[in-house]
């Protein structure tokens, strides 16, 4: 079943997650495949994986955004229902974006700051219904369930709720804290859905 949008329905927090096998295998395949597109793709989904990032801020970013920085401004040009911040970038993004830049030189793509960080074929800045289509694409050509581009955003959320490898134990009793300031969201509300159980505790609890 399709949105209005193009983009399946499966919209709901809870659900519209992957998992740490599914996430492996989206990005495995991205990394092999040697073709632009998939190139292209695997920067900007890795990106939306780590900075919880919505279609309209991924596809606003510019060059200058992005180029040798280690975090992110998002302004009010940038982000979507008032949430602006700064939101750090990885090392391993970082690295990604820099081994990106070239390869958007090699293609031919402008690299003068506002020029824009994803483009199209037509070299033009991505469209939303682009992002659908590409995530759809990738969901079925990997062989995991069909999520949409927002699934990045909530997975970020869900990882940073269950962390044990980053987070030390008094940090883990923020981790709804820190998951609140990384979606930027206004209220602490919409950031308590994260709390429920997950697809992979509810797997466990059908055995009991």
């Amino acid at each position: 079943m399709m949105d209005s949008t193009g983009s399946p329905s499966k919209t709901r927090a809870g659900e519209n997650y992957l998992t740490e096998a599914e996430e492996k295998k989206l990005f495995r395949l991205l990394r092999d495949r040697k073709d632009r597109q998939a190139s292209r793709d695997f920067v900007l989904l890795k990106l939306m994986r780590f900075t919880a990032f919505r279609r309209a801020e991924i596809t606003a970013l510019n060059v200058a955004d992005v180029w040798g920085k280690d975090r992110i401004t998002l302004t009010d040009r940038i982000a979507v229902k008032g949430g602006i911040g700064e939101i750090y970038i990885p090392v391993e993004i970082q690295e990604l974006l820099r081994r990106f830049m070239k390869q958007k030189k090699e293609w031919g793509e402008g690299l003068a700051d506002d020029d824009p960080l994803f483009m199209s074929k037509k070299r033009n800045r991505l469209e939303l219904s682009t992002v659908n289509r590409l995530v759809t694409k990738w969901c079925k050509e990997s062989g995991i369930p069909e999520y949409t581009p927002h699934a990045f955003r909530h997975t970020k959320a869900q990882r940073i709720m269950a962390d044990v490898r980053h987070l030390g134990e008094d940090e883990q009793k923020k981790a709804l804290l820190f998951a609140n300031h990384q979606l930027r969201h206004k209220s602490m509300n919409s950031t308590m859905v994260y709390t429920m159980p997950t697809k992979e505790q509810m797997e466990k609890v059908a055995r009991i």
